[in-house]
């Protein structure tokens, strides 16, 4: 089922650890005083696994991009199997230019795009 406009969320988060190029441990802000701990899952792509050089460079992409920002902010959907939240995140740099990570990751070739993901597809990729 596709994720609608009431499906998701937003929230300002901070990256604690890049696992690979589409999942994150993210500190993720649900109100000023509160934060969660919470691993995430870039919606909609899928990047090479971690034994690959390719895998490599995209978590070191990912990496680059999150270090040159000055917010993170997280849109997210229900989790998957593995309680990952399926999340867009989106890098504001210094100047205020909103990068949306998971297109990025697209368009530089760090990851393939998955269409119609269902909770099953994880470990199919």
């Amino acid at each position: 089922a596709e994720a609608t406009v009431a499906d998701l969320y937003t929230y300002e988060a901070e990256v604690v650890r890049v696992v690979d190029g589409d999942t994150l441990w993210t500190k993720v802000w649900v109100s000023r005083l509160l934060w969660l701990k919470e691993k995430l899952r870039l919606r909609g792509l899928d990047a090479p696994e971690m034994d690959t050089a390719e895998g490599a460079a995209a978590k070191q992409f990912v990496e680059g991009q999150i270090k040159k920002a000055t917010r993170v902010l997280v849109t997210t959907t229900k989790p998957d199997k593995w309680d990952r939240y399926l999340s867009d995140l989106y890098l504001v740099k210094p100047g205020g230019e909103e990068v949306f990570l998971n297109n990025l990751l697209l368009v530089e070739g760090h990851a393939r795009r998955l269409d119609k993901v269902t909770l099953g597809d994880w470990d199919e990729a």
